[in-house]
């Protein structure tokens, strides 16, 4: 007698099934529908850059804008600061080229020793200045250019005549005019009796042509005269 298998084909062992038959498809479809959400995350996070950077890009040229329109409206003012500084250069530099004659009386009055005074008093240009530099500080500080300036000034010879109480006078008058700001060399030429009735004396001194404006003022003093 023959045997008859009563369980269903699709069931028996080895026959596989719809399991079976369709499985690797399954896992396939599954893969394919993982990359191609990846590819969507990626391509939204990319849209999402590229826009946010157009954004920026439009800010930042309309900023662009903004500032070139500052600059070209200050332009101007920026011209005329130029020109300003070009004029206070100019300005000091040529204050600079001149002998300040009214701080070197000053200070020529200030070195006279007590009881000595002058009868005369002559300063000649030498005409052999020649290009120094000078420092715009003085006594006080800054007086305007922060750097120094070349100049170019005829430094004078000055001449005294004078009348002394004594030899020790005259010496001192000579030490402290050569102690003058820019005194390059005091020398006494002459002594003269002719209307002093004590000692008489005749002085030169040679200033230096890189005399700053204005000078420090020396620290001497005493009750002289000038003019008799």
């Amino acid at each position: 007698m023959k045997a008859i298998n009563l369980i269903p084909a699709e069931q028996r062992r080895g026959a596989g099934g719809i399991a079976g038959r369709t499985g690797g498809l399954v896992y396939v479809l599954i893969a394919t529908l993982l990359v191609l959400v990846g590819l969507g995350v990626l391509y939204v996070s990319a849209a999402h850059t590229v826009a946010t950077r157009k954004a920026t890009l439009v800010e930042v040229t309309g900023q662009a804008g903004v500032l070139e329109s500052q600059v070209e409206a200050l332009q101007p003012y920026v011209s005329f600061a130029g020109v300003s500084q070009q004029r206070v250069e100019g300005v000091a530099s040529l204050a600079y080229q001149r002998f300040d004659w009214p701080d070197a009386m000053e200070q020529l009055a200030l070195s006279l020793p007590k009881g000595v005074w002058l009868s005369s008093l002559s300063g000649a240009a030498t005409g052999g200045g020649s290009s120094q530099a000078s420092s715009a500080t003085g006594s006080t500080g800054t007086t305007g250019a922060s750097a120094p300036l070349a100049t170019t000034i005829d430094a004078p010879t000055l001449s005294l005549t004078g009348c002394a109480p004594s030899q020790d006078a005259v010496a001192a008058t000579l030490a402290n005019l050569r102690k003058l700001h820019y005194v390059d060399n005091a020398q006494v030429s002459t002594y003269a009796k002719a209307g002093c009735p004590q000692v008489g004396f005749t002085m030169t001194a040679d200033y230096s042509n890189a005399y700053a404006i204005p000078s420090p003022k020396i620290g001497a003093g005493a009750n002289s005269t000038v003019g008799g």
